[in-house]
């Protein structure tokens, strides 16, 4: 009797350990995670130093963009200082010179000229985020020039000295481990006498 008993015990123990090895796991143990979807997190690069082609500075210009908030995008402010090339125009002009008893036609050749002029300037401006902001946004703003001597291209008539104010709009494209930006825009340049239109590119470096 006791033989049987523990063979009937022992066969059936094992035939319990076998159903609970053959049971099959919950599946949700070996069900791989699902990847979530990447999140955009603004990168703290707020500050940009770069270097224009026209723009404010009116000619060759540095400057140095920030944004207020520490981020990339938002309110923010623009500086820097730039210099106006050399500028020379010539003219001509016609005048009738009695020669004895003849009369003949004389031309008179008239010149301007004026030497390389600094310029500085600021503004405000604001960064919009765009479908992907960590590549591309858009900027508006705008400020004033100051700049020492006359502006002839964007004011009529000559002086010591020309205040110019200015509205901008342009893109912004980041690359290269997004650090780098290039940037290209257009302006309205406001003088006392006259609003001329006028490009702003840049190429800099974002810290």
């Amino acid at each position: 009797m006791h033989i049987r008993t523990v063979t009937t015990v022992a066969l059936l123990f094992c035939s319990i350990s076998l159903s609970a090895q053959n049971t099959p796991r919950d599946s949700t143990l070996h069900s791989r995670p699902r990847k979530e979807q990447p999140v955009y997190l603004p990168k703290k690069w707020p500050h940009v130093v770069y270097g224009t082609l026209f723009g404010p500075a009116c000619g060759i210009g540095v400057n140095y963009d920030t944004r207020f908030n520490g981020k990339r995008t938002g309110w923010g402010m623009r500086v820097g200082a730039g210099i106006v090339p050399r500028y020379e125009e010539t003219w001509y002009s016609h005048k009738r010179v009695p020669a004895g008893r003849t009369i003949r036609d004389s031309t008179i050749t008239h010149g301007f000229s004026v030497p390389d002029r600094p310029t500085l300037f600021g503004g405000i401006n604001y960064v919009f985020a765009l479908p992907d902001p960590d590549r591309n946004c858009l900027e508006v703003g705008g400020g004033m020039t100051y700049m020492f001597g006359d502006s002839l291209w964007f004011e009529e008539g000559a002086s010591d000295r020309t205040i110019l104010g200015w509205l901008s709009i342009g893109g912004r494209r980041h690359f290269i481990n997004k650090h780098f930006i290039f940037r290209i825009g257009a302006m309205l340049m406001f003088s006392s006498n006259q609003v001329t239109p006028n490009m702003d590119t840049g190429f800099g470096y974002c810290f």
